[in-house]
């Protein structure tokens, strides 16, 4: 009787298991592109090209990096097995072992051709091989092995098959933007289609460096926090602090929940914690999901994300106290009533689609910052809390069900918050409503401000996190107009409106995008065309 008992894996169990941390497009190719970028012969400049071929169901990834050998193959397909680099003290991306898996979360093929030192191979695995799987070892397909040839080292990923119902190449150009910066020591040249990806850098206004206290430093070790304020409100994914562990190896973006508060979307920056992965301790300071966030109970990643807030919090105070002292002019006060009144005929619109929006996520998922319900008639209501970032929670159980929703009051803007409760165990977050301090809470779900953006920034941006619109008053359209006649000048309250309506109707299309990303590109067409006509009729005044 044999009585030996082992811990044992189904191969193909666990490569569909893990696929599923690869959902979308970008997450997936990126994982090949960074391969592609950081396995590279020494004094070689790293060189991607990735190719979408929508009608074939098809996505290449060509680079000039050192390529694989047999025994570099079979490395490569080992789940979970640390990458050779790392095994030698070199650090890099190769933690879990998990991208070979990434194609099979998007597709059904995975396709390698690969050049090592004179000697083509090429293999292929396909998600039906991995279906048919046993548990035992998956055969990998040999098209070509070990063939000479005068090909320079390099390797072409073809993700064949592709389940997704559309190709948009703008997340994916924008993650690669976003990590570029962060392999600034190889200079990585990629493409995405014809399109030259470049390190992501907004246009920056004041850059702070900081070091932690002794404690954290026993902790962290000598670090250096550098935040930047960025002269305009940045989209989601690209503000917040990222944290690397070594060069190009970007394990996490911490915000610490700034992003709820006032200017907290401005501030971005970067650290490189060694000890993240030397901590001796048991815990994960990551998981292998790429989901970029922190373990907060690694005790490494909790120092980390007490500094982080910190400066970030530093950082944004500066912004706070710079608009502080702009409220006491002039120009200032007639800005923010005319912002005000285009933000209420916005909202009366809001107002009258209140159905359609009642499922969406809280507009506002920023402190003490969704639009009052009409039950509140725009009282303080400290003591509710909703959906947010402040404390751990749990958020209220709701049907989907647009009858549930509380419906507006008169011409105020729909309440769309999901309500909850604070509560330590909580696996949620919740924020307090209201704003900070004494000022008046917000009763519209949007609100428009004037800022100055910079000349070379749109006319307008629409902030989805705290969902502002902005408006930018440095562009030459806008600095011209106002400067006729000032604020009260119908030209420059005839471009505002202008500005204001046509970028509330791309974010209603946005909104709804989000809350249905099978949308087509006609309908997206249509909910901007079909907000732009509702709000220009509020606009007829102007004319008049």
């Amino acid at each position: 009787m044999n009585d030996h008992l082992s811990v044992r894996t189904h191969v193909g169990r666990d490569i569909q298991q893990t696929s599923q941390l690869f959902k979308t497009l970008e997450s997936a190719v990126w994982e090949y592109v960074a391969n592609a970028i950081e396995y590279v012969d020494l004094g070689t400049r790293p060189e991607v090209e990735v190719q979408l071929d929508p009608p074939r169901k098809s996505i290449s990834i060509s680079d000039n990096g050192r390529g694989m050998d047999v025994d570099g193959l079979r490395h490569y397909f080992t789940m979970h097995a640390e990458n050779i680099d790392r095994r030698l003290g070199k650090g890099g991306r190769g933690k879990f072992g998990t991208g070979k898996s990434a194609a099979f979360g998007i597709a059904k093929r995975l396709h390698l051709a690969t050049v090592r030192n004179g000697y083509r191979n090429v293999v292929e695995l396909t998600g039906a091989d991995i279906a048919a799987s046993d548990g035992t070892d998956i055969p990998i397909r040999w098209i070509t092995k070990e063939e000479p040839t005068d090909s320079p080292n390099g390797t072409v990923v073809t993700i064949g098959e592709v389940m997704l119902p559309r190709m948009n190449p703008e997340p994916l150009i924008r993650i690669v933007e976003r990590h570029l910066a962060y392999w600034r020591s190889v200079e990585p040249i990629v493409y995405v289609g014809s399109h030259r990806c470049e390190a992501w850098q907004p246009t920056v206004v004041q850059t702070l460096e900081l070091t932690p206290t002794a404690s954290q430093a026993d902790v962290l070790g000598d670090v250096r926090l550098q935040i930047s304020i960025a002269q305009a409100p940045l989209d989601a994914g690209l503000y917040g602090v990222a944290i690397t562990v070594g060069p190009g190896n970007l394990v996490a973006i911490e915000s610490a929940g700034v992003e709820s508060k006032e200017f907290g979307t401005y501030l971005f920056g970067e650290i490189d914690v060694p000890a993240l992965d030397a901590a001796d301790t048991d815990l994960a300071p990551y998981d292998m999901s790429r989901s970029l966030q922190l373990n907060p109970a690694h005790p490494v990643a909790a120092a980390i994300i007490g500094f982080v807030g910190y400066g970030l919090d530093r950082a944004r105070r500066i912004l706070v106290d710079e608009h502080a002292k702009r409220k006491s002019e002039r120009e200032y006060r007639e800005l923010e009533r005319e912002a005000r009144r285009i933000a209420d005929l916005l909202n009366r619109d809001l107002a009258e689609v209140a159905e359609r929006f009642a499922d969406l996520r809280a507009m506002r998922r920023r402190k003490g910052a969704v639009a009052e319900a009409a039950a509140t008639g725009g009282r303080n209501e400290g003591d509710q809390w909703v959906e947010g970032t402040d404390e751990p929670g749990l958020l209220d159980v709701r049907d989907h069900d647009p009858q549930g929703i509380a419906k507006p009051k008169g011409r105020e803007a729909p309440e769309i918050a999901r309500r909850g409760h604070p509560d330590p165990d909580g696996t949620d977050r919740v924020s307090q409503r209201g704003g900070e301090g004494d000022a008046p809470r917000p009763k519209g779900g949007l609100s428009v401000k004037f800022e100055h953006l910079g000349v070379e920034a749109d006319r307008s941006v629409y902030n989805q996190v705290t969902k502002e619109i902005v408006i930018n008053l440095d562009h030459p359209m806008v600095a011209a107009a106002i400067g006729n006649g000032g604020v009260a000048d119908i030209g420059f309250r005839r471009l505002s409106y202008e500005i204001a309506f046509t970028q509330y109707s791309v974010a209603v299309a946005q909104e709804v995008l989000t809350r249905d990303p099978d949308m087509t590109a006609d309908d997206a067409l249509f909910e901007v065309r079909d907000a732009l006509r509702r709000v220009t009729r509020h606009g007829a005044a102007l004319y008049q």
